[in-house]
């Protein structure tokens, strides 16, 4: 992201954004919360920030697909060691719009 941000991006990043409960569960609870509370922290914080940067870098596409890093047990280890989320602009007339964090295939459904 630059230093100077146009309105319009000031605006993307003051919408509230929210997870679908398996994006929460696979990307944020780690594994049933096994994890310290400042690593589920940070790594909500990082998935925030990442939403934000892939809607900003496409604000006109009607999904885009992020892949974070998967944490989990050592038996995950032999899996895809990616974990791909979309992100998607919510727009219903009688809600606020928010940003979408959802697990790749539940966009595809």
């Amino acid at each position: 992201m630059s230093d100077s941000l146009t309105s319009e991006a000031l605006n993307t990043l003051r919408l509230p954004v929210v997870f679908t409960p398996d994006a929460w569960q696979h990307a944020v609870l780690l594994d049933g919360s096994n994890h310290p509370e400042k690593l589920q922290l940070d790594r909500l914080s990082n998935i925030v920030r990442a939403a934000f940067k892939a809607h900003l870098a496409d604000p006109n596409a009607p999904y885009v697909v992020l892949e974070i890093a998967k944490l989990g047990s050592v038996s995950d280890a032999e899996h895809e060691p990616l974990l791909q989320l979309s992100l998607s602009l919510l727009q219903a007339s009688d809600q606020p719009n928010a940003l979408l964090i959802a697990l790749a295939e539940e966009q595809q459904r």
